[in-house]
């Protein structure tokens, strides 16, 4: 079967949404399925929000491309798309929706929307396709397998800091310079920078006013071993966050707009992150206090192999949906 993610990365979007459809196509391909991905017709400039002409030309596109490659199962993980599209592409293919909103309308045949405690029965109005699918909360998580061969031994404790693929508001910028306070150079400082980190100025010069540290550019081999070796991790609220949870790390999450807000402040609630929503508010005391008295997560509240649920479930509602 061929199977078509739609999805996107950029330095504007980050990595999050493609990287969740790898996970899931990585399990496709192992079962025999071909997999492509596409993202938004060349020339649409990538935003969380398209006028009404280029969602007109993606969709013509897209199902340009479906045709072409005889795609059968369409996974749409992508804001700028909105319901109309998805009603024209749910026409020729079975369409899944990964979502990470609560508030906007969906046509799809299976709804995947994993966050905790945030797509609630009153929410079902917005999914308009009759006999559409749920899989609502942690238990459908698609994260990438977490490779972990052993902990990264250090003299020091650790702290391992990573803003995700964007991070437009630069917050790495802040953290480093809150890092640099004195009474933390005992601790080892470790900043995985992306591409708009590397292209500033201002981090460049930071750099080097740093003991103590070690700076990791791009994408990195043995990412998920930091994330689980480190005695605190600093983060956006991302797909990483989750993939933190899963380690059982020590995690302080710092939320880059209103959606991460809320959905890193049920998981805070529920005691498995620290969170905060103002950078400004972070300080020394702060980041000791998380170091010395370390959090561990002991609820299993993340499963790291929902991807195979979601998967079984594709397959298994696609085949339901030929028979009818």
């Amino acid at each position: 079967m061929n199977v078509l993610f739609k999805c996107d990365k950029s330095k504007n979007i980050g990595l999050g949404h493609f990287y969740r459809c790898a996970a899931l196509a990585q399990i496709f391909k192992k079962n025999g399925h071909k997999c492509y991905f596409l993202g938004l017709k060349l020339g649409i400039k990538k935003k969380n929000v398209l006028n009404i002409k280029d969602q007109e030309k993606d969709i013509k596109f897209t199902n340009h491309f479906i045709k072409k490659k005889n795609i059968k199962v369409v996974v749409k993980d992508i804001y700028s798309l909105n319901f109309k599209w998805e009603k024209k592409i749910a026409n020729n293919a079975f369409l899944v929706v990964i979502d990470d909103y609560n508030s906007e309308e969906h046509y799809c045949n299976l709804y995947i929307n994993y966050h905790y405690n945030w797509f609630k029965k009153a929410n079902n109005n917005l999914l308009t396709k009759k006999n559409c699918k749920k899989m609502i909360g942690p238990e459908f998580s698609i994260l990438r397998d977490l490779k972990i061969i052993k902990k990264i031994k250090t003299k020091n404790s650790t702290i391992f800091v990573y803003m995700g693929g964007a991070d437009k508001k630069m917050f790495m910028f802040k953290i480093m310079k809150l890092l640099q306070n004195k009474k933390l150079d005992k601790y080892k400082k470790i900043f995985l920078l992306n591409e708009n980190h590397i292209k500033s100025n201002m981090l460049a010069k930071l750099e080097k006013k740093f003991i103590n540290t070690k700076i990791l550019k791009n994408k990195i081999k043995n990412f998920h071993q930091y994330l689980f070796s480190s005695d605190l991790v600093i983060s956006s609220a991302g797909l990483t966050m989750y993939e933190q949870i899963a380690l059982n790390s020590n995690s302080l999450i710092i939320s880059q707009n209103n959606l991460q807000n809320k959905i890193a402040n049920l998981l805070a609630k529920k005691k498995v992150i620290n969170f905060t929503q103002n950078i400004e508010n972070l300080n020394y005391k702060i980041i000791n206090k998380l170091l010395i008295k370390r959090k561990i997560n002991k609820k299993n509240l993340i499963n790291k192999n929902g991807k195979y649920l979601v998967y079984k479930s594709i397959i298994s509602d696609y085949n339901k949906n030929l028979k009818q």
